[in-house]
């Protein structure tokens, strides 16, 4: 998984060999097969604690009165895994551009973190009537998330976590912000 992890972050997942991964492991490439399928399961693998983290962060956002402050807290968790993962991760996105299995799979991470971001801004409108499909609203601000901090940390930095925590911060308050609060 530290080979893989490492060849991704100069390489995209098409350029990524099974040989390549082996080699740099220093190991033979039989033995990969009696740990990974193919190296889709082996990204999955390594990303799961990543996934897992940007969850947390998500819940965490969901659980609480949606403000400044907790927008940035979660903001922040989720920029520090991008920081940490970030080439893992693009890995995982351009996985799924050519891998069922994996479409598949970061469709159900995605529709989970949308459902995530809609109970936060739901919970922010205390009964209020949306101005927009709330839904829908938190889609984009995920999938803006996400583009974002791919292009941001997917190879080496962009730009510094304190910027893209003030970013994405300023951009998620502004939206709550516009929400009537019930």
């Amino acid at each position: 998984m530290a080979a893989a992890t490492e060849l991704v972050r100069r390489h995209s997942y098409e350029e990524l060999s099974v040989g390549a991964v082996m080699e740099r492991a220093g190991l033979g490439r039989t033995i990969f097969y009696r740990y990974f399928d193919d190296l889709a399961d082996l990204l999955i693998r390594a990303s799961r604690e990543a996934i897992e983290e940007l969850y947390d962060a998500q819940r965490a956002l969901a659980r609480t009165s949606v403000d400044s402050q907790v927008v940035g807290q979660a903001i922040s968790a989720a920029v520090s895994v991008y920081q940490r993962h970030g080439p893992l991760l693009r890995g995982i996105a351009e996985a799924a551009a050519s891998d069922p299995e994996v479409a598949a799979g970061h469709r159900a991470m995605r529709r989970m973190f949308d459902g995530l971001a809609e109970e936060a801004l739901r919970e922010r409108l205390g009964g209020a009537e949306p101005p927009a499909n709330l839904a829908e609203v938190a889609r984009a601000l995920n999938l803006m998330d996400e583009a974002y901090l791919l292009d941001a940390f997917g190879r080496e930095s962009r730009v510094s976590t304190e910027t893209a925590v003030r970013t994405l911060t300023e951009i998620w308050v502004a939206v709550i912000d516009h929400l009537p609060e019930g």
